[in-house]
C-alpha cells in the first residue's frame, strides 16, 4: 500500500516544494517527514482495516478509529515543517516520527492480526 501512495508523493515533493514556495531545506524537511510519516500513517490505517473489514459501513467508523491515531504523526510531521521554515533545528521531530514509525512497525502487524481474529469471529 505504501509503495502505490507513499512513494509517489515523495517522489512528487519537490515540485511541490516548488510549488509552495520552500528552500532547500523546506524542501528536505518535508521530503524527510513524508518518509517517516506515510508508512506510519500507512500501519496505522492497517489495524483500523482489520477492526472494520467485516462491516458493511465501515469507512466511516474506520475514519473515527484512526483519525486520533493519525493526529500525533501530523502535528509532529507540521511542526517539523514550521521549523524548517523559520531555521531550526528538526533533529527532535524527525526523532519524534522515527520512533512512531518504528513503534507502528513493530506493533502493527501483531494489532492487525488480533483485529483479524477477532473481527471474523
Amino acid at each position: 500500500h505504501w509503495l502505490v501512495t507513499g512513494v509517489p508523493l515523495i517522489i512528487l515533493s519537490p515540485l511541490a516544494a516548488l510549488l509552495l514556495s520552500l528552500d532547500f531545506n523546506g524542501w528536505r524537511a518535508m521530503a524527510l517527514t513524508l518518509l517517516l510519516g506515510t508508512p506510519t500513517l500507512s500501519f496505522l490505517g492497517a489495524i483500523g482495516v482489520g477492526l472494520t473489514v467485516g462491516l458493511r459501513r465501515g469507512g466511516v467508523l474506520l475514519s473515527l478509529l484512526v483519525l486520533p491515531l493519525a493526529i500525533p504523526v501530523l502535528i509532529f510531521a507540521s511542526a517539523a515543517m514550521e521549523a524548517a521554515s523559520q531555521g531550526l533545528p528538526i533533529n527532535g521531530y524527525l526523532a519524534i516520527l522515527g520512533a512512531m514509525l518504528l513503534g507502528s512497525a513493530t506493533l502493527s502487524p501483531f494489532a492487525t492480526a488480533a483485529a483479524l481474529r477477532i473481527t471474523l469471529q
